[in-house]
């Protein structure tokens, strides 16, 4: 197929037929404000399903993390940046009147959440500080590039419009996830837990993402009586996915939604300060109960296979990684992406064997991790101290808009407007506690950027929404 592709005489009539779709999905966007509407909410929705990190083809090729990978090859690179400006250009009729009003919510940011802004801005300095600058630029300009998509997404809709996408988003990974654990297991099984894992690229991130989508459905089950045999059918399935992935975090973090659901009512009826004790309480026992279950529910598997309880090897990660090498950068870290690099063998800034491996105890022998498996020790590697007291800055700050925006008097919202920005903010907490960076272009980053910006907005008062005026007949 290759080989046939690099024939000009094949290749050019495809780009030709290809130039003329576009150019008609162009005038078409142009000419109906409805059909752009839509096309932009069918790519919206594509982003959010691709974002979580999709294991089947050819998701991997056109996520935005590949364009900086050192193994991406230029004909792939222009293929994937093609794609890119192709939607942008189909889209274009649309974006230059919804971007309207996008300087002026940065410069809201700026004055809302100085926090974030502060830590956007060390991820785009943090090539100065890198021992790979190239790659830690091209890191830092992927990530910041679906920010700035992030920041447009939540400026265009809304809470509950945000709800809708996620939902029917993650009911299709629930579906492809079922179809390729069931008849192509060697994608959708994990070997090593023996439990799905479907199109994501491990069971726990597939868990977390059907305790979401369990407590969007059942929400929705909640405040709209039309569709509710429907919803309640989509959080069963849901369920369903998520002990299927046997993932104990999974089920912790339904459980912690559940419960934040069930507290709005008694949450809006208290004084802000009071709210907010409540919460951060809420929040402390939470994570260390998380761990608690989680912990025992490795012992059963870890004592069945004869080793040590030690969260499988995240402690001693955490204790290395805080005693030798977290130290030697304390202020300002090792740059984004430029900790975990073992491709350069003995200069690796993670190893500390000759073969430019992190080689940690396990059992008899030893093993390599990927990366410290805690999204807040990731930043700290990446961005110091510093960087994670920007951060912190900014995740309190959301935190704390979100429970003035939940007690404020005389709200209209519905619930979901209400609740979602406290439930993602609980679902970028709790994964990031063992598992996969935070900083990552990811669905954990998107649920944050959601959080810290949109709650801005909504304690700000102004609608920073923009739409295509109406052509008059």
């Amino acid at each position: 197929m290759k080989e046939l592709l690099k024939n000009p005489i094949i290749l050019l009539p495809i780009l030709g037929c290809g130039v003329i779709y576009l150019l008609l999905a162009f005038l078409a966007v142009s000419r109906n404000q409805k059909l752009g509407a839509l096309a932009e909410k069918l790519v919206v929705g594509l982003y959010l399903f691709m974002m979580p990190g999709l294991g089947v083809a050819p998701f991997p090729t056109f996520h935005p993390t590949a364009l900086a990978h050192p193994e991406k090859s230029l004909p792939s690179m222009i293929v994937q940046l093609g794609l890119y400006g192709a939607l942008l250009f189909i889209l274009s009729p649309r974006l230059k009147y919804t971007l309207k009003y996008y300087f002026d919510l940065l410069a809201l940011l700026l004055q809302k959440n100085p926090g974030l802004c502060l830590f956007l801005f060390l991820i785009l300095l943090s090539f100065g500080w890198s021992d790979t600058p190239v790659y830690t630029l091209k890191y830092s300009i992927v990530l910041l590039a679906t920010t700035v998509f992030d920041i447009y997404i939540i400026k265009q809709y809304s809470y509950k419009e945000i709800s809708t996408l996620l939902k029917w988003s993650l009911v299709v990974t629930a579906i492809l996830s079922t179809f390729y654990s069931k008849f192509k297991p060697a994608i959708g099984i994990n070997v090593v837990k023996n439990s799905w894992q479907g199109i994501i690229n491990h069971p726990n991130p597939l868990a977390a993402l059907m305790a979401l989508s369990a407590i969007l459905w059942g929400l929705e089950a909640i405040e709209n009586s039309q569709n509710r045999w429907l919803s309640i059918g989509m959080v069963f399935y849901s369920l369903f996915v998520l002990q299927m992935a046997k993932s104990g975090g999974g089920q912790v973090q339904f459980l912690i939604g559940t419960v934040i659901i069930v507290s709005v009512r008694f949450l809006k009826q208290l004084p802000f300060q009071w709210s907010l004790f409540f919460v951060v309480v809420f929040l402390i026992l939470s994570i260390s109960g998380f761990i608690i279950i989680t912990n025992n529910l490795e012992a059963i598997v870890v004592d069945a296979l004869g080793k040590d309880l030690t969260l499988t090897g995240r402690t001693p990660i955490w204790a290395y990684l805080f005693a030798e090498k977290i130290p030697k950068r304390p202020l300002l870290g090792y740059g984004f992406h430029g900790f975990w690099q073992p491709w350069r063998g003995a200069d690796n800034p993670a190893a500390n064997h000759i073969s430019g491996e992190l080689r940690m105890p396990s059992g008899s022998g030893y093993w390599t991790p990927p990366h410290s498996h805690n999204g807040f020790v990731e930043i700290i590697l990446d961005f110091g101290f510093i960087g994670f007291a920007a951060f912190a800055l900014s995740f309190i700050t959301a935190l704390v808009q979100s429970i003035q925006y939940l007690t404020r008097p005389q709200q209209r919202e519905s619930v979901i407007e209400l609740v979602l920005p406290i439930l993602l903010l609980i679902f970028v907490i709790f994964p990031n506690l063992t598992e996969r960076p935070l900083v990552e272009n990811n669905n954990n980053w998107y649920y944050y950027i959601f959080t810290t910006v949109g709650i801005s907005i909504k304690t700000y008062g102004k609608n920073f929404r923009a739409e295509p005026k109406s052509k008059k007949n």
